[in-house]
């Protein structure tokens, strides 16, 4: 289907046939759908601008989601937020309800944000659904330091910018040991106390412990939304937050 279902028979037969695939919905199944959609319909379809955030639930990353819920919140008359936060759908164990809760969300969303910090986790199986034309043209992407903005060294003399700058090489650096080292010399050099002790810790804070990266195939999408001026690299939170102005 490529456009939003625009009455209850559409949006069965969207079901059906895009999501279950040609599974059956009993009647039953059919009628908690209908009440589902009726009961989440001033938050759906009410005047105001609605924001389905997407990302990675897990600590620490969950923490930007909530930043972007904040930011978009702040908004005239604006509802951002997670799938998580909403009702579950009660149907048969053998309809993937998750799943079909998903697209019940994502299709009528005015805006779909999704931040990604990694390659792995739930992010990345719905970064796969909102590829589909009738979410794409909604779908703003927003990944950490897929773009490198703090390799000047010139202008590495906050803490701020060092501290970002770790960030980076944490996705980029073929050695980050040594990388770290370099960065906290240079800090040093600049008049900052930071160690490469400090650099480490700040990235245990931010990641978790947990080495990221992007796939080929991840990064290969990621050029299709930045072609059509809907992907923006963020380091920081507070580049997060800036760059989230770009979601109308």
């Amino acid at each position: 289907m490529e456009k939003i279902p625009e009455n209850t028979e559409e949006l069965t037969d969207f079901i059906l046939d895009d999501i279950l695939y040609g599974v059956e919905l009993d009647p039953v199944d059919s009628e908690r759908l209908l009440s589902y959609m009726r009961a989440r319909h001033e938050h759906l379809f009410g005047p105001h601008s609605t924001y389905f955030v997407l990302g990675s639930y897990e600590s620490p990353f969950k923490y930007r989601l909530d930043e972007a819920l904040d930011v978009l919140n702040h908004r005239h008359d604006a509802y951002a937020y997670l799938l998580a936060t909403q009702p579950d759908l009660d149907v048969s164990d053998d309809v993937p309800d998750l799943k079909v809760k998903f697209f019940l969300h994502a299709l009528y969303a005015d805006a779909i944000p999704l931040i990604l910090e990694h390659d792995t986790g739930g992010a990345v199986a719905e970064f796969g659904r909102i590829e589909r034309p009738t979410l794409l043209d909604r779908t703003y992407l927003f990944p950490r330091a897929q773009e490198v903005h703090y390799d000047d060294e010139s202008l590495l003399t906050t803490e701020d910018t060092v501290f970002a700058r770790a960030i980076e090489l944490a996705y980029h650096a073929d050695d980050l040991d040594d990388e770290l080292a370099a960065l906290a010399e240079h800090a040093r050099d600049h008049g900052l106390d930071i160690s490469t002790q400090d650099l480490e810790s700040y990235l245990e804070t931010e990641l978790g412990g947990r080495t990221p990266s992007y796939s080929g195939v991840i990064t290969d999408s990621l050029v299709h939304l930045e072609s059509l001026d809907q992907c923006f690299s963020w380091t920081t939170t507070e580049d997060l937050e800036e760059q989230l102005s770009n979601v109308p």
